[in-house]
């Protein structure tokens, strides 16, 4: 019989869900120090395009092209236009920016004062969220996109458990009992961290690489048969956690019947697709005896090494070869 390894992982995916304003608010609270100013029965508006907008040409009344799927970005010169208008004027404006159904209005630099009195009132009254924050418009634009492709990106969910060590995010997969946990708190006893046991949810950021975190109700605990809950930062310090990881590397631990089907060499490098990543996977035969802690930090150090360019398995190659020509040569 071979290893019991399957060609392909179990990942599931999960739902998103819409994109709120609401949603937005919560994750960008702190980044960005939003503040809530007025609107708030409006949070619940789903912004369907996930983008920044500077409204510019819309507050002159040209609606054309006018992007109203997307939060709307004041900055100082939308805000310095606001100022130049008559009050008539810049109500009537205000209004008939709010009523093309946009989700929010962001205000940058902290500069309310066009906007006092009437024109809060009316966001008020017509459900659009108008939030403040103290930071630049530039600087909301490019904080405030990594927080939409966070929020928009493709998630799933894997069995498994996933540890930072020396830098290289490893996830331990394998069938129940077969000793991912028990592997990893032996490499949590070595230094490294662990990031989630039992379950890993996945993300894309917006590089496009992978990253995996414990649900928060799950983070900084792992369960060891016969111990039970184990609370990993009260044992070994607030240092052997992470609230999150990039995915590098995927150990699969398979009971072993023969060795027929085990790579002994390394040249077959094999991987998985997880959402659109192809990960490293190795599949490490489980036997009595073995050290696995040893074998999974060697295995982060040798991607470590291929990943810099330098394969045992191909230098050895070259070497043989190399050897048997000399040895032709010898003979002609």
């Amino acid at each position: 019989m071979p290893l019991d390894a399957p060609r392909t992982l179990t990942v599931n995916s999960l739902p998103v869900g819409p994109l709120t304003v609401g949603r937005f608010l919560r994750a960008a609270f702190e980044p960005l120090g939003l503040e809530l100013l007025a609107g708030r029965l409006g949070l619940g508006r789903v912004i369907l395009e996930p983008v920044l907008h500077r409204p510019g040409l819309a507050l002159t009344g040209f609606y054309e092209y006018f992007a109203w799927r997307q939060m709307q970005l004041f900055g100082r010169s939308e805000l310095a236009y606001l100022r130049t208008l008559g009050s008539e004027c810049r109500h009537a404006r205000w209004e008939e920016l709010l009523r093309r159904d946009v989700p929010c209005i962001i205000l940058c630099a902290a500069d309310r004062e066009p906007l006092d009195g009437d024109l809060l009132a009316t966001a008020d009254r017509m459900g659009v969220p108008v939030l403040a924050t103290r930071q630049k418009s530039y600087e909301v634009f490019r904080a405030g996109a990594l927080i939409l492709h966070e929020l928009t990106s493709p998630r799933a969910s894997m069995h498994g458990t996933l540890v930072d060590v020396r830098g290289v995010g490893v996830l331990l997969e394998g069938p129940p009992g077969i000793g991912k946990s028990e592997t990893a708190l032996g490499l949590v006893r070595h230094g490294c961290a662990l990031v989630a046991d039992d379950v890993a949810l996945l993300s894309l950021d917006a590089h496009g690489s992978l990253w995996g975190a414990a649900p928060d109700h799950l983070r900084g605990f792992m369960e060891i048969r016969g111990l039970g809950l184990l609370h990993i930062p009260t044992l070994f310090g607030i240092a052997a956690v992470r609230p999150e990881n990039r995915l590098d590397l995927i150990v699969s631990l398979r009971r072993l019947s023969t060795e027929d089907d085990v790579d002994r060499v390394g040249s077959d490098v094999k991987t998985c697709e997880i959402l659109g990543v192809q990960v490293q996977r190795l599949v490490i035969p489980v036997a009595a005896g073995r050290d696995f802690v040893n074998v999974v930090e060697t295995a982060a150090a040798t991607y470590k090494m291929r990943s810099s360019g330098m394969d045992a398995a191909a230098v050895l190659d070259e070497q043989v070869v190399n050897h048997y020509q000399n040895v032709e040569q010898k003979h002609e």
